[in-house]
């Protein structure tokens, strides 16, 4: 009986196990089911279609990733390609070529049938770099085109993809021609491009297509006209495109910024770099020096000879056959007469000697050929484009002014600003540059410029230090610079050079507001070298929203700027100016009580520099204390 009964348990047990016998649906009925929907399937028709799949082919569940291959709601297949992905990223990171190249193996084996254009994106480029550093950065055209050729054949038919992501693999291989100097290879990949239909009108084609026929201009240009490396190495701007320096970007690094700054700047062509003000005495020597040399240098027609003047006014002229906007504010312009334009705006190299001017521009104008015009013509395609290309700005205006075509490139700067284009910040800076080279005596409208970059990139001390240089020469105004350099400080840690300049702006503001109050009031109440606290306070710093603003930045800079670790790393650095000068701004802002100020004066005078003590006592003493810690103010 109990062995009958453990018999009939055994019974039950094996036939749970046992799988049942599933009813296949033959695939020619699965034929007829697609039939029936023309191709076309809404997605109840898709969910029984992946269903009947599963049932007939079981491979199909591993090929979705569906099924028993599942762990903790994702499948096996998933981790594993992540994990090479991530495994690839770290031995590229490395430089270990050799174990990259077999992970991208079996990477590209285990996604064989991934059509998605941002995965394959990722494992084409990486394949291209693995070969580029295998063979020592001298790819063939071979190797290039035998990638592409295997990316393109991956993604298979591409007529009903949008047109932005049905020209990008070809788009990205003539880039890549370019970038590695095959410009032939590119040109005949461009050409056979242009014979697909709507690729003219797409704005990306275009850009590429003008980058493709400015690097063929300038290769055609002879050898002592082109850029070196020995050029471009002072400059730290690699470039996007380099085959002789066309389309570099501008790289805005400063050591000195905020290390947690995404965005930087460079100082490197600022106006009197070199010069080092020791006092306020050679400070204005030497003001003086650099504003009559910019006044010379930058004077468009006091070195022309009549008869170049009349050349320029000839009818047909390159640089007249445009009637510009600029016409009317700014003289005839020429990159002849330009002095020590940056190679990030205009790569290339100009006769120094002004000998024979007249034969140089004749000269430079026959260099003007159909090439440089197409150029001009496919980027402004690409730039009138809705949403505009911003990536065509630069070499834009890099041809523009190649072709001496100045004014054109003011009007394009000037019309972009006038859009809604999402990055106006690099547009700001190319017409920063411009106004610095052709029109450095406009003082106010490179103010307005140096402004916005800085409202749009607090960071960027080039700019900055323009303004510096304005406010030194009394073309700006002291209460702007103020804001200006508080909006600076805000996003970074800055230089003495900073702090310093702050501090006057204080101390100048103190004694302009003491000097109204003292002509309103009476004169005897001020005594003693400084004035009193009720009759300094600048109305900029205490009325209206920038009072509000100057509260909340005083009560945040106590942690940022003026912590006592902050102070006690100052003090450790050895850096007595940045003491100095920090303290100073900090007695203006919040009094000459502040422990800031009391710790840096004593540091500074155990250290004897008298100078110093000498200047940090003359900010005590005429300081603000708008925001004072001790009366709670602030």
């Amino acid at each position: 009986m109990d062995e009958q009964a453990l018999t009939e348990s055994n019974r039950e047990i094996v036939h749970a196990v046992t799988p049942k016998k599933i009813n296949r649906i033959p695939l020619r009925k699965l034929g007829e089911f697609e039939e029936r929907g023309g191709g076309k399937f809404s997605p109840e028709a898709k969910k029984i279609r992946r269903a009947l799949q599963s049932v007939n082919a079981p491979s199909y569940c591993l090929k979705e990733g569906v099924g028993s291959l599942k762990c903790v709601d994702e499948t096996l297949r998933h981790q594993h390609r992540n994990r090479l992905t991530w495994l690839l990223d770290e031995l590229i990171r490395q430089h270990n070529w050799a174990e990259a190249c077999g992970v991208l193996s079996v990477l590209l084996q285990g996604t064989i049938r991934d059509k998605s254009l941002t995965r394959n994106r990722a494992k084409y480029s990486v394949a291209l770099e693995l070969l580029n550093n295998i063979k020592g950065g001298t790819m063939s055209p071979k190797d290039i085109q035998d990638v592409y050729d295997l990316w393109i054949a991956k993604l298979g038919s591409l007529r009903n993809w949008s047109t932005k992501d049905r020209f990008a693999v070809r788009l990205e291989h003539i880039l890549t021609f370019l970038q590695n100097g095959i410009l032939d290879e590119a040109r005949k990949a461009a050409h056979t491009l242009k014979q697909v239909r709507d690729v003219n009108i797409d704005p990306v084609a275009n850009l590429v297509f003008g980058l493709g026929f400015c690097q063929q201009w300038y290769s055609g240009l002879r050898e002592e006209f082109q850029l070196t490396e020995l050029d471009l190495s002072g400059t730290n701007m690699p470039s996007v495109v380099p085959a002789d320096g066309i389309h570099q970007p501008v790289d805005y690094s400063n050591e000195e910024n905020d290390a947690n700054s995404t965005v930087q700047c460079d100082s490197s062509t600022s106006v009197a770099n070199d010069k080092v003000f020791e006092d306020d005495s050679n400070r204005q020597i030497a003001l003086m020096e650099i504003d009559s040399i910019t006044k010379n240098e930058t004077s468009p027609t006091s070195s022309r000879p009549p008869e170049v003047e009349m050349e320029l006014a000839e009818p047909g002229g390159n640089s007249n056959c445009y009637s510009p906007a600029y016409c009317g504010d700014l003289p005839r312009l020429s990159i002849f007469y330009a002095q020590g334009l940056p190679t990030w705006l205009f790569p290339m190299k100009l006769p120094t000697s002004h000998e024979k001017l007249e034969d140089e521009m004749k000269k430079h104008r026959r260099l003007l050929n159909d090439d440089h015009k197409n150029a001009l013509q496919h980027l402004r395609v690409a730039i009138n484009s809705i949403p505009p290309v911003v990536e065509a700005v630069h070499p834009l205006i890099q041809m523009l002014l190649l072709g001496d075509h100045v004014h054109e490139a003011f009007d394009e700067v000037e019309a972009l600003l006038d859009t809604d284009i999402p990055d106006r910040l690099l547009t700001l800076r190319l017409k920063a540059g411009l106004l610095e080279h052709f029109d450095s005596g406009n003082y106010i409208k490179l103010c307005i410029c140096y402004e916005e970059i800085l409202k749009k990139d607090p960071t960027c001390s080039d700019a900055l230090a323009k303004l510096v240089l304005m406010h030194q020469l009394g073309e700006y105004d002291t209460q702007d610079m103020v804001e200006m350099v508080a909006l600076h400080l805000d996003a970074s840690y800055a230089t003495c050079d900073t702090w310093q300049e702050l501090a006057s702006c204080f101390l100048k503001l103190s004694q302009c507001e003491g000097d109204r109050e003292s002509n309103c009031g009476d004169a005897d109440q001020y005594s003693q070298g400084y004035l009193d606290h009720a009759n300094k306070i600048p109305e900029l710093l205490v009325n209206g929203e920038s009072g509000k603003a100057w509260k909340l930045r005083s009560r945040w800079w106590l942690n940022r700027h003026f912590h006592k670790s902050i102070l006690m790393s100052d003090a450790a650095s050895g850096d007595l100016k940045l003491l100095t000068y920090k303290a100073a701004a900090a007695s203006h802002i919040y009094g000459r009580h502040f422990d800031y100020v009391v710790k840096a004066t004593e540091c500074i005078e155990q250290k004897n520099d008298m100078e110093l003590y000498s200047l940090l006592q003359t900010h005590i003493l005429n300081s603000v204390g708008f925001c004072s810690v001790k009366r709670n103010i602030c």
